[in-house]
């Protein structure tokens, strides 16, 4: 008798395993796995469609439990400030629920170094440009008599004096310098004085100033992330911002400049004056 229990509850727990294991190989490729996204940021940003994808993206990807981490796949020369500011507020709003990892490819400049410097670790390659940490705008118009056009006020046709303006560009530069040195801390060994000067740096030297934290390609951020986030055998999930044709394209670097001082707006965007 003892012989036949012990044979009925060595196959019992023979098969009990079996069944564990079976379920286990069933469920595994059931179970959803964790993400990490990598989102592709490339080009200059002027376009308002280019904020409300990005706004949208990122929005989503907060409320989604199952993205775990968020990887920006930065390449480019900046854009408008007040359509780069937005997108920095809420990857900022992102960073608080979950890992954000920036990797500059061969160029995070001005408004691409804003957003980069919103996440937690910023990778870079050797030769990536890295910086160029200004503003500018074009200066109004002085204010003329015309005979066939009549305004409420001195500055209603200009929007304001040149010393205003001069003014207010401060004002956003110094913006862009508070919130460069409030995400990087003590990282950086550069002056509020030598950032503003507007350079660009290669990562070799980037990394030695403190504007990223480490050399490595995209697959070495999407590690880093992993390990941030506490995650094993994850998903990577690939996305990209709109990002329609820049208007510059179609223009010299002179008409781009005209183009700009004709219309009113602080650039967060840096291009080769020749």
């Amino acid at each position: 008798m003892k012989r036949f229990l012990r044979r009925v509850f060595t196959s019992f727990l023979f098969f009990m395993l079996v069944g564990v294991a079976l379920g286990i190989a069933v469920a595994v490729p059931v179970i959803p796995r964790p993400k990490i996204v990598t989102i592709s940021i490339s080009g200059p940003m002027l376009d308002q469609a280019f904020t409300d994808d990005a706004l949208d993206t990122l929005r989503k990807l907060g409320k989604d439990n199952s993205v775990r981490a968020v990887v920006l796949q930065i390449d480019s020369p900046g854009g408008g400030a007040s359509l780069v500011e937005p997108v920095y507020l809420e990857l900022l709003r992102l960073r608080q629920k979950k890992p954000v990892i920036a990797v500059v490819g061969s160029m995070a400049a001005s408004g691409g170094y804003y957003l980069a410097a919103a996440a937690d670790y910023i990778y870079a390659q050797p030769t990536s440009q890295v910086g160029s940490i200004g503003v500018f705008s074009g200066l109004p118009q002085a204010e003329q008599l015309a005979e066939d056009l009549l305004t409420s006020g001195l500055f209603k046709a200009t929007g304001g004096s040149k010393r205003k303006a001069i003014e207010e560009l401060e004002m956003v530069r110094q913006e862009f310098v508070s919130a460069v040195t409030l995400q990087r801390g003590g990282r950086l060994t550069l002056s509020d004085q030598q950032i503003s000067l507007g350079a660009l740096y290669l990562g070799t030297d980037a990394l030695r100033y403190g504007l990223i934290d480490e050399i490595g390609p995209v697959t070495v951020a999407i590690e880093r992330a992993a390990e941030m986030a506490r995650i094993r055998n994850y998903e990577v999930v690939k996305k990209t911002i709109f990002q329609p044709l820049p208007f510059f394209f179609f223009f010299s670097v002179e008409q781009m400049k005209a183009q700009i001082s004709s219309a009113p707006g602080y650039y967060y965007l840096y291009f080769e004056s020749k």
